[in-house]
């Protein structure tokens, strides 16, 4: 990894956040050209329609108020990106025939490297190299620092955060069983533990956790997280 890309990133999991040759983005001025980089960051290298970005980001705008509003949040979202940087930037929105596309050479992006792990892991698996998979899937969990783009609740990142909460279990899920399989429950219990940040309402994780402990004799531990299950399941 070249200087340019570790002072250059994007965080998407757990929390946003910008960083362009060392210097954080923060000067988000027009209404919504944070919401629209956040959105191009997850569609990223290929264009984007106006369209497209008018119904997701202001579906309830008239088509006319909503096309100017799209130009508005470029503007604004160019500005803050260029005032970040005092060389060519790697994240620029570059105009295309109808829309936008995001240009993010030469930066890191957590989502980017997650999915590159997970890919890793999975041709790994099929391969039968179930150690290099466990590596790759430990990379991989440790960029999940938590659920994609938290604050926002439209329908285009609950379907994109749910896919990646379902890479990271399976992730996780494959760390735990490789851990009882070599009969460490502790260290099962730990990808485990980890697991139930991502989805505290997992049966499957709940009923691993009693099962460890019952292998480490610690019966009241394990009654306790069975009931923990039950309690859990009461509130869906």
């Amino acid at each position: 990894m070249s200087n340019n890309v570790e002072s250059s990133s994007v965080e998407l999991l757990g929390e946003f956040r910008i960083s362009i040759h060392g210097r954080p983005v923060t000067n988000w001025r027009a209404g919504r050209s944070r919401a629209l980089v956040q959105y191009l960051l997850v569609h990223r290298n290929r264009p984007v329609s106006r369209d497209t970005l008018r119904e997701a980001l202001w579906p309830h705008l008239p088509p006319s108020a909503g096309a100017t509003s799209v130009k508005a949040a470029v503007h604004g979202a160019r500005r803050a990106l260029g005032e970040a940087a005092d060389r060519p930037a790697p994240l620029q929105i570059c105009s295309v025939d109808g829309g936008y596309l995001l240009r993010t050479d030469q930066l890191w992006i957590d989502v980017a490297a997650f999915d590159r792990l997970v890919r890793a892991a999975t041709a790994a698996v099929a391969s039968g190299d179930h150690e290099g998979a466990a590596g790759h899937f430990r990379h991989a969990v440790a960029i999940y620092r938590g659920p994609l783009l938290p604050n926002q609740d439209a329908e285009w990142v609950v379907t994109e955060r749910e896919w990646l909460r379902t890479q990271a279990l399976h992730a996780l899920r494959f760390l735990s069983d490789r851990a009882l399989g070599a009969d460490d429950p502790w260290t099962a219990i730990h990808w485990s533990r980890r697991a139930l940040d991502v989805d505290p309402y997992d049966q499957a994780t709940f009923a691993v956790m009693a099962d460890c402990h019952r292998r480490l004799g610690l019966g009241a531990q394990a009654r306790r997280w069975d009931d923990l299950a039950a309690n859990r399941l009461a509130e869906v």
